[in-house]
């Protein structure tokens, strides 16, 4: 199956996995906090994850620094 692409903004493409329209949203370009923050809620709300793209760590926001790192948003994973 090929990949999707969708020109969107962050928030938007967020929204795509909490609806279940997409099952994962990369993203290695550089976003801020404000671009993400809300949308990134609702995932979570939704069942959804975020983890950073080279540590797997979940996705932190009130950083020194309020770029994001690159991620991966993942929708609900059900079994």
């Amino acid at each position: 199956m090929q990949p999707n692409l969708v020109s969107r903004g962050s928030s938007l493409k967020f929204l795509m996995p909490s609806k279940g329209d997409a099952h994962v949203y990369p993203r290695v370009a550089p976003t801020m906090e404000w671009d993400t923050a809300a949308a990134h809620i609702i995932l979570e709300e939704a069942g959804g994850q975020t983890l950073q793209f080279f540590t797997k760590e979940p996705l932190r926001y009130n950083k020194a620094d309020l770029r994001n790192p690159a991620f991966i948003a993942y929708g609900r994973m059900d079994s």
